[in-house]
């Protein structure tokens, strides 16, 4: 039977995927199992012959082989296995995403698959657009119409889209976008992964306004993080930046299903979806709030007639230039919308150290560099070196003082970031003035 296998290299895949469980100590109906699942399209003929080829090699392997140190036998416990792509996209449906749009860019391509693979089923406008201009522009029209609208894309996507974040902070209208960073400049290198469009992030559009940006920990977080800034950004009425990368992105892990929730809270701010009463007063899309935060309303309601525009105007939308540029309105208008950035900076929760508190070497990190992070301080403590590690993870606001007075006391700090110049180290540095022992 082994003889006619050598040339069936399909074959051969089989015999050696059953002589390794059987290495791991990984029960036989698992494989099985999975056989008749990945071949339950094609006749019988092929999940038996698949079937007794892997029941070939775990057989010879029980026999003949030593089995690994460590056994894996199967748990009760069934884990989802994700790519952060995977996990971003469904973290966008369970957040109540209604569009979704996109260019194709690596290694951003993956949401844009799985969403057109479940569109219909979760009730998800998706399109594929022409170029990241109009992936952006689609994305803030169908906010503007009232639903939660992302789309995701790469560096070099980004950069077209950069206008696009004004428009959604001048206007008011709340987006995502996810940056799955990619090894750059220009198109770099497509399939590896780095973490070098934060500053490209920092200063997406241009002048001043209110943005989130968070950057996901680990796999998981990816799912996590989409429903927690639609929260932040409908409630602030500002864009969100998702920072991902590659070893995320296109990684995976596998997942308790537990930590993913189907059903998070979904908080949409000022949002006015019916005319009520119908008596009101005058409406004013860009009321001059404490807050910084007007009602908003959804076009086409009676009685709620309003100006969107991308230029500076008064409360009522109407630009200032077309009466004479009124440096009054002008100010007082940029001073409400400044005033999102206290709110926002209460609503986020500052970042924790996780390890002993009096640690001899500390670690920082942001985004995906969580894991490694995690890793390197556990073979620290190994040969007897204790560490502990701040992983950030709301990289706008930063909370800049929470993390001084967490670092206050810490006897070596390096940051470990995944870039040639160190973007993180010299973010902080510009936001607190603290400068690390070593940077890596």
């Amino acid at each position: 039977k082994m003889a006619d296998i050598t040339r069936n290299k399909v074959g051969q895949n089989t015999i050696a995927m059953g002589a390794a469980l059987s290495m791991m100590g990984v029960g036989f109906p698992a494989l099985e199992s999975v056989l008749i699942e990945r071949f339950r399209k094609k006749e019988q003929a092929v999940i038996d012959e698949n079937v007794s080829l892997a029941r070939a090699g775990y057989d010879y392997a029980t026999q003949n082989f030593k089995p690994f140190a460590w056994a894996l036998p199967m748990t009760e416990a069934r884990y989802a296995v994700l790519s952060g792509n995977a996990a971003m996209a469904m973290g966008g449906a369970a957040a109540g995403v209604k569009f979704y749009s996109a260019y194709p860019m690596s290694p951003a391509t993956g949401v844009l698959h799985w969403m057109a693979a479940h569109a219909r089923k979760a009730e998800i406008m998706v399109r594929q657009v022409e170029d990241e201009i109009g992936v952006v522009t689609m994305a803030i029209g169908a906010a503007h119409a009232g639903v939660r609208a992302m789309c995701a894309t790469s560096g070099g996507g980004f950069a077209l889209m950069s206008e696009g974040m004004g428009l959604s902070a001048q206007a008011e209208i709340p987006i995502v976008v996810i940056d799955c960073q990619r090894a750059v400049p220009s198109t770099g290198v497509p399939t590896k992964t780095e973490q070098g469009d934060l500053w490209q992030m920092l200063g997406a559009g241009f002048g001043d306004y209110p943005k989130v940006i968070a950057a996901p920990l680990d796999i998981a977080d990816c799912f996590k993080l989409i429903p927690e800034i639609f929260n932040l950004t409908d409630r602030f009425q500002c864009p969100g930046i998702v920072l991902c990368d590659l070893l995320l992105s296109e990684g995976r892990l596998s997942v308790d299903p537990k930590e993913l929730d189907f059903n998070p809270v979904i908080d949409r701010g000022e949002m006015i979806t019916s005319n009520g009463t119908g008596e009101h007063e005058p409406y004013k899309r860009y009321k001059i709030t404490e807050s910084g935060v007007s009602p908003r309303a959804i076009p086409g309601l009676p009685g709620y007639t309003h100006v969107v525009s991308s230029d500076e105007h008064d409360e009522d939308g109407v630009l200032i230039s077309d009466e004479y540029t009124n440096a009054g309105k002008r100010r007082a208008m940029m001073e409400k919308r400044m005033r999102k950035v206290d709110g926002i900076s209460a609503s986020v929760p500052p970042p924790k150290l996780h390890g002993p508190a009096d640690a001899d070497v500390t670690l920082i990190g942001w985004g995906s560099t969580h894991g490694v992070i995690h890793e390197a301080c556990e073979l620290l403590r190994e040969v007897g070196i204790s560490a502990n590690d701040l992983a950030v993870r709301w990289l706008v606001p930063l909370h800049g003082d929470a993390i001084l007075d967490l670092l206050r006391d810490a006897r070596h700090t390096i940051i470990v970031e995944n870039n040639f110049s160190g973007q993180f180290a010299r973010y902080l540095r510009s936001e607190t003035s603290f400068v690390p022992d070593g940077n890596i």
